[in-house]
């Protein structure tokens, strides 16, 4: 994750619907801990709400009609096609989400090709079919990005005719882009608040919405579907939109799910954060509530040449970046202030070769303004390095001078004249104070010992300062005094009670609530 600070919130916050990430409440997408929770068997998933209760297992009987289907392992809990390339004896591939192979981890505009990776695909993983999955290693990663949009392809071990002698059915990639309103399936293997043993592929109908760009946290994607598939939760990322032909078998994926904005409310705050997806319109970014999204695969069969190989370029049409920022992008209150972690409106780029790059700041208008070179009209060009280990710091620092107006704007960078390759880095100007308040728990931990444990919700409170002293003699109003939060929380001895807390919150962009005073006797 690019910048210091927002690996800070990210700590208890981070993205969409791989079951490994984690969420800020509210929203539906994962847990504080990563791990699903997990209730007594029999017990119903909670529904939060808007959001569609998760969808009935597949029958039986259809698991040879849809096991082209796979519940993936490859850096988080999702679900995977297996792409039909029309060359049994080529690789066998995956489609899934990018932030279901690592891209959650990766710079927001970076594209990652060719590199060996690991876990595993399981197919025919349903209800009541226990004893017959089909596990198979992944053993490559051909392709992820979250820049434009959320995609990985990963190649499996076996060859597609290996998968094919032993009964599962690829399943070919459309074409076309499907037309609005289109009667969809949704096959996956959500597994928020379920047990393990109930992470199987279970089946929704529904209808797409519209086309979309969206951002959510630093991310940017074009093409996008919603839609109204139920049960949209953990494990839900990667699984396929797909058309079913007359015999009820599908004819192709039109769309791969990807996020949600179902369980959140955008009344709470963070609207465009992690989970709380927002569309990119004429007058803004706008939260649906109640809303999932696909994203767009239509062409993406071009990206395999005659002998079944994955080939970017041509008319493929999934993008590469030449450029991005290995840090940069977040909320921020503009005109050159730092946000709540102490950290200023810059960007450090890097390029997938040594070059040159101009970079410029535009309002984030339909999202596309980084690929247009008249945002770069008269820019003198800056040294670009190349990229090198995530830890390593070097990289061509670019201040964003934000306004002081609230808004969203991108920092726009491009490498020589790759506009198609350009980056753009997602600032948002947030003035507005947090709309939760701010709060902590009192614990007693026994012998005359209290445990203060403030609350965090990220982005609105996404962390706080404090200060306490003697009850009757410490001011609350002296916020100079108040020092950082760093995780651990405050342990009162016997000897420092009665005692006065005050505490006050940030939301990331360093607004500030009320303060708070709570007395411990």
């Amino acid at each position: 994750m690019p910048r210091l600070g927002i690996l800070a919130v990210a700590a208890s916050a981070v993205s969409v619907l791989g079951a490994c990430t984690a969420n800020p409440q509210p929203g539906p997408s994962s847990t504080d801990t990563g791990a699903p929770v997990v209730r007594p068997t029999g017990e119903p998933t909670p529904t939060e709400p808007g959001l569609p209760p998760v969808a009935e297992p597949l029958a039986l009987k259809d698991v040879a009609t849809f096991s082209g289907v796979a519940m993936m392992n490859a850096g988080s809990n999702c679900t995977g096609t297996l792409i039909d390339t029309g060359v049994p004896t080529g690789p066998a591939y995956i489609l899934t989400n990018g932030h279901c192979a690592g891209d959650v981890g990766r710079p927001a505009q970076s594209t990652t090709l060719a590199k060996e990776w690991f876990g595993t695909a399981t197919f025919l993983a349903a209800k009541g079919n226990e004893d017959n999955h089909l596990v198979v290693d992944v053993i490559g990663l051909e392709y992820s990005t979250m820049r434009f949009t959320d995609t990985a392809i990963l190649r499996l071990k076996p060859t597609l005719g290996e998968l094919v002698a032993l009964g599962i059915k690829p399943i070919p990639l459309t074409k076309t882009e499907p037309a609005q309103g289109a009667a969809v399936t949704n096959v996956g293997v959500p597994v928020q608040d379920l047990m393990p043993e109930d992470w199987v592929l279970r089946r929704g109908e529904c209808r797409l919405g519209s086309q979309q760009t969206l951002i959510e946290f630093l991310w940017t994607w074009f093409g996008v579907w919603s839609n109204d598939c139920p049960g949209i939760i953990q494990g839900s990322s990667g699984s396929p939109l797909l058309s079913l032909g007359a015999d009820g078998a599908p004819t192709s994926v039109v769309g791969m799910i990807n996020t949600t904005t179902g369980g959140s409310s955008a009344a709470v705050g963070g609207a465009c954060f992690l989970n709380r997806p927002c569309e990119v319109t004429p007058e803004g970014p706008v939260m649906r509530e109640a809303t999932s999204y696909a994203q767009s695969v239509a062409g993406l069969g071009a990206c395999f040449d005659d002998k079944g190989k994955f080939a970017i370029g041509g008319s493929c049409p999934l993008p590469v970046s030449s450029i991005w920022a290995a840090q940069g992008g977040g909320a921020f209150r503009g005109a050159g202030e730092l946000n709540a972690f102490s950290e200023t409106s810059s960007a450090r780029f890097v390029g997938r070769s040594e070059g040159t790059m101009r970079s410029a700041l535009v309002p984030i208008g339909d999202a596309r303004g980084c690929q247009k070179p008249e945002t770069y009209s008269g820019v003198t060009a800056k040294p670009l390095p190349l990229a090198g280990e995530p830890w390593e710091l070097d990289g061509q620092v670019v201040t964003a001078d934000l306004p002081a107006e609230e808004g969203f704007y991108q920092l726009c960078a491009v490498s020589g004249d790759d506009y198609a390759g350009a980056a753009g880095v997602l600032f948002e100007v947030d003035r507005t104070p947090p709309i939760l308040p701010v709060g902590a728990d009192v614990e007693d931990l026994g012998g005359g010992s209290m445990l203060v444990q403030p609350h965090l919700n990220p982005p609105e409170i996404a962390t706080v300062r404090f200060k306490w002293g003697p009850k009757g003699s410490t001011d609350c109003t002296d916020a100079a005094t108040f020092q950082d939060f760093l995780i651990v929380p405050l342990v009162l001895e016997p000897k420092d009670l009665p005692a006065t807390y005050c505490i006050y919150g940030m939301d990331t962009a360093g607004n500030r609530t009320e303060v708070k005073q709570i007395d411990i006797p």
